[in-house]
């Protein structure tokens, strides 16, 4: 009988064990993660397990931060302004112009727990943002990949994949509505971005069986960055339809 106790608790102690081992994103999110990026593809780079207050450094970095739910304390933007897209979302935040070493004292001083920026715009200064916070840097221009990224950074993974899921639904119903109208999409200046918006859709180039084009002309939105860019261009593509 006692052997069969102890069998018993053994098993029970087993079951307790598999439970704690799964996966809990609540529970992982309460302690820092190593998260590994352009500037830092090895050892990776400590963050929060929940970002609350960080400093974003290009339209992209920010608009993904806002969809994931967090507000930066300041973001860095061309010409410190907000673009169309993103001025309803990011109303409140702090807007400035792209950092120099002259700006690292401000800041330090708006005391960020996370700092996104890309490695082609900001990598010059990696090593002194690192100093003040820790920062990651995406690269390229797979925007889904850098949301993912981002997600990660912030300790939002599962929110991440929510907005990518959200996203194909969007794509699929405005791909539909392109098919049925029979239009062709053409870019006046093609971009890596805008190609990718255009590939999810299917948008079809120009032919003789289609007479009706659709010429998408540059805007912000167009230009790249974020699922809020995204969302933007997708916005603009289907009410031309």
């Amino acid at each position: 009988m006692r052997v069969r106790v102890l069998i018993a608790l053994a098993v029970v102690a087993a079951l307790a064990g598999c439970q704690e081992s799964g996966f809990d994103e609540s529970r992982e999110t309460q302690r820092p993660l190593k998260v590994q990026h352009a500037l830092d593809p090895l050892t990776g780079t400590k963050v929060p397990g929940v970002a609350e207050h960080p400093m974003t450094l290009g339209a992209d970095t920010l608009g993904d931060a806002l969809a994931l739910g967090v507000r930066p304390v300041r973001a860095a933007l061309p010409g410190g302004r907000l673009p169309e897209y993103l001025r309803a979302q990011a109303r409140g935040v702090e807007v400035v112009p792209p950092l120099t070493e002259l700006d690292l004292a401000a800041t330090e001083a708006a005391e960020p727990d996370v700092i996104l920026g890309t490695k082609e715009d900001d990598g010059e200064l990696y090593d002194d943002l690192k100093r003040i916070a820790p920062t990651v840097m995406s690269e390229g221009d797979n925007w889904k990949l850098n949301l993912r990224l981002h997600g990660e950074a912030l300790g939002r993974t599962n929110d991440a994949e929510k907005l990518l899921i959200d996203w194909d639904n969007r794509a699929a119903r405005v791909r539909a509505k392109l098919a049925e109208s029979g239009f062709s999409v053409t870019l006046a200046k093609p971009n890596p971005f805008a190609e990718s918006i255009l590939g999810d859709v299917g948008a079809a180039k120009p032919s003789r069986e289609r007479d009706v084009v659709i010429r998408i002309k540059p805007a912000p939105e167009w230009s790249g960055g974020g699922v809020l860019a995204a969302r933007a261009a997708l916005h603009d593509l289907e009410s031309r339809l």
